[in-house]
């Protein structure tokens, strides 16, 4: 069987898993999820033999396992490659189809990352824009957040006399994307910035030029007192930094006595705090009016993240920005690999009278998939070896590579510590298309939600039994 047999006559469908995914030596998809397979089984093997040890303990509390977890079958090569077959339950994306077992390259099997926030300096912009450069290089999309960087109009030391602000960085990022080849795969960025920032009005309005930033994503983390603002109507001071309490800077006479608009220093802790009255809807409205417009800026609510996402609770893990596609805040030199199962495969007699969905598999799916997951976390530890073994090779002098063997380091040092796993999911509305229900009908976001209950269900019990064992 060749490539376009096996996609039933696509041409686009051959030609892009040719172009992008496609190793020397397969002839279809079906020879890249056998690749996959056998490298998952690798690490299966080792985690296999280590609880075999845990379940003969005589002190091991099996009790306190899922009740799946008791009766699962081991993830053998031949188990993991019926799972991945024909793009059937779980489906590893990007970069671990191009990358996983290939030994002809040396590249991650992230699919984003985040550089976090640069310091308020050239050398902390230029240290960002070189790791968005070797990010890119090894075929990683990622994301940065500038409200670390000074507003407009701010003095400098330097010869320049004053800033150009946060806003004027962004070409220079955006233009480094651009400029990365990929294969023909050009580079995926996501540029954001703090709600308060006083320079968010221009970032707002950034791409009502059309040929500026055309290389980035952007998008704006707004904050809860802020939206309060936007619905009352009323006042909202933009502050740099961006953290600091307004309460802190001002007292209720010098917040009325500040003129709209208007930059203006106030003195805090022997330095100079940056604020501006605004008013808050007319920014709001700006970000509505853009985005029906030029279709960004995108709109990403921070607090929210900070206060129901686990990882929030923790500041070494606390996320700062999100990748390109914004799927998943992250810390600094945080990855996401992903990997997604394929809703409609959960479908009993799709598109009959009979249709309905198999709760029950979808959750031994969801575990499944968390559990490669977790493999991929080692996966991806290798081949980040295999990177910094290349790095450390190359004839470059040590000054030229050190930043980009520091930045992998890092990475490494990251990935191994919060082994961040991405669990997502497609074809949800061809599920629902498959058992005659439409999105916004009420028994579609009643089965909407049950499947999101079921999955996360089995992604959680999953990682109950991996503390455990």
């Amino acid at each position: 069987m060749n490539k376009l047999d096996y996609f039933k006559g696509d041409e686009l469908a051959a030609s892009v898993w040719a172009g992008k995914y496609q190793i020397e030596g397969e002839e279809t998809p079906d020879d890249m999820h056998k690749r996959m397979a056998k490298e998952f089984a690798r690490i299966e093997e080792k985690y296999i033999e280590e609880e075999k040890e845990d379940y003969e303990d005589a002190s091991f509390n099996l009790e306190i396992m899922s009740d799946y977890a008791l009766i699962r079958e081991p993830l053998t090569e031949e188990r993991i490659y019926d799972l991945f077959r024909n793009f059937g339950y779980i489906i590893p994306q990007g970069s671990i189809m191009s990358m996983l077992g290939n030994k002809a390259k040396v590249g991650s099997l992230s699919n984003c990352f985040v550089v976090g926030q640069p310091h308020d300096s050239y050398g902390g912009i230029m240290q960002k824009d070189e790791q968005l450069t070797q990010l890119m290089k090894r075929r990683g999309g990622v994301g940065i957040d500038i409200s670390t960087l000074r507003p407009d109009s701010v003095a400098v030391s330097n010869a320049a006399g004053s800033s150009t602000g946060a806003v004027s960085f962004m070409e220079r990022f955006s233009n480094t994307t651009r400029e990365v080849a990929q294969k023909g795969r050009r580079g995926a960025l996501m540029i954001t910035i703090d709600c308060r920032h006083p320079d968010v009005f221009d970032f707002v309005n950034v791409k009502k030029d059309r040929t500026k930033v055309t290389g980035a994503n952007i998008s704006v983390n707004l904050r809860d007192d802020f939206m309060e603002a936007v619905k009352k109507g009323g006042d909202y001071i933009l502050r740099f930094p961006c953290d600091k309490s307004v309460d802190y800077i001002l007292d209720e006479e010098e917040f009325s006595n500040l003129n709209y608009n208007e930059l203006t220093p106030i003195l805090c802790e022997d330095k100079d705090v940056y604020v501006k009255k605004v008013r808050a809807k007319e920014i709001y409205d700006a970000i509505v009016e853009n985005a029906w417009e030029n279709a960004e800026p995108g709109q990403m609510f921070i607090d929210r993240h900070w206060n129901y996402s686990p990882d929030g609770v923790y500041p070494q893990y606390r996320g700062v920005t999100t990748n390109p596609c914004g799927e998943i805040f992250m810390q600094m030199y945080d990855a996401c690999r992903l990997m997604a199962l394929n809703f409609y495969s959960f479908v009993n007699n799709p598109f009959t009278d009979k249709a309905e969905i198999n709760y029950k598999l979808l959750y031994e799916m969801s575990y499944e998939q968390q559990r490669l997951a977790d493999d991929l976390v080692d996966l991806e530890l290798e081949h980040i070896d295999r990177i910094i073994a290349k790095i450390e090779a190359d004839p470059e002098p040590i000054e030229v590579k050190r930043d980009e063997l520091e930045l992998w380091q890092n990475i490494k040092k990251v990935a191994a510590a919060g082994r961040r796993t991405g669990c997502g999911f497609t074809a949800l509305g061809d599920m629902l298309a498959a058992v005659g229900v439409s999105y916004d009908s009420k028994e579609g976001k009643a089965i909407i939600k049950k499947v999101m209950h079921t999955k996360m269900k089995g992604e959680l019990d999953c990682i109950i039994d991996l503390g455990i064992l």
